[in-house]
């Protein structure tokens, strides 16, 4: 992506001494200055996926959960892998993973200790080939956000939905994909 906009710059400058020469140049029509677009079609076959390092766990122990997103179309696709964990409710700019967990007693966790993000950097956004996996940098540890008071099995939704790219010029994957639930058990 830098080296797209260090490109455009040098265009511009060149078409500047070039016209203060009194030399006339050829305008490129802007489709040729757009970021490279996702084709067409590539974006319903991305399939996210969360899994939990194990399936049980002791009263404490960290529950990580990591995420993936992977092109299984023929063509390839821009998305996010920054996989900005936040609460269901926070608004469309401040989440682009979201979890939900039901206890064993069928009642849905609150998501405790949100915080604010900015705009992720560039090298968040990736061009996903045909059968390409992308994986988040670390796993979520689940405990940073929820708490676990009964003992039992939980079950774990985890739904993508990234809003960010096109400010960049880029024609990211914008939709919503609901990994598969996944379930643990907390043993005191």
């Amino acid at each position: 992506m830098l080296s797209f906009a260090r490109n455009i710059r040098c265009y511009f400058c060149f078409a500047t001494i070039l016209t203060v020469a009194g030399i006339t140049i050829p305008v490129l029509p802007p489709s040729s200055l757009a970021a490279p677009a996702s084709p067409k079609g590539g974006q319903s076959d991305i399939v996210f996926t969360a899994t939990l390092d194990k399936a049980e766990y002791a009263a404490e122990e960290p529950a990580n959960l990591a995420f993936a997103l992977k092109n299984k179309g023929k063509s390839p696709v821009y998305v996010n892998k920054r996989f900005y964990f936040g609460p269901e409710d926070a608004p469309k700019n401040q989440k682009e993973v979201y979890v939900t967990i039901t206890s064993p007693s069928g009642q849905k966790l609150p998501f405790k200790f949100p915080y604010e993000t900015g705009y992720p950097k560039t090298d968040y956004f990736t061009l996903l080939e045909p059968a390409q996996e992308v994986k988040a940098d670390y796993p979520r540890n689940l405990r940073g956000n929820f708490e676990f008071k009964e003992e039992g099995t939980y079950t774990v939704t985890a739904v993508y939905q990234n809003t960010f790219g096109r400010e960049l010029g880029l024609d990211v994957f914008q939709g919503k994909l609901t990994a598969e639930p996944v379930r643990f058990q907390i043993k005191k």
